[in-house]
């Protein structure tokens, strides 16, 4: 299901072959683990499009700082912090500080367990 989220992103021209290819990786990194499936899907969709706006240039939005205080203080917060510095290992653009904050902040919440 998520990976075909990511190929119709990629068939209707809105992700480049590389953008899809990252995302389907980490993707295929994530998957063992069977996270909310809702959450996976927001947070690869957002990868997706982060990544897309920085090979394309695309304006950056900032996370409001109040927000980003809160995601600072999430339970999930070091641990989403250590995958994130796995998953971008990989990724075929450096990503700026300003969308780092906004897949951080997906991920505390894909890493936060249900109640």
């Amino acid at each position: 299901m998520l990976k075909d989220r990511i190929e119709i992103l990629h068939s209707a021209a809105v992700i480049q072959d590389s953008v899809a290819e990252y995302v389907n990786h980490v993707i295929d990194q994530l998957e063992p683990f069977h996270y909310e499936e809702s959450k996976m899907e927001m947070f690869t969709t957002h990868l997706a499009m982060a990544v897309q706006r920085i090979l394309t240039n695309g304006e950056v939005d900032t996370l409001d700082d109040a927000i980003w205080d809160d995601v600072k203080q999430s339970s999930s917060f070091k641990e989403a912090q250590d995958l994130f510095a796995e998953l971008k290992k990989d990724a075929p653009v450096e990503i700026p500080e300003s969308e780092e904050k906004f897949l951080l902040m997906h991920l505390c919440n894909l890493l936060l367990k249900s109640e």
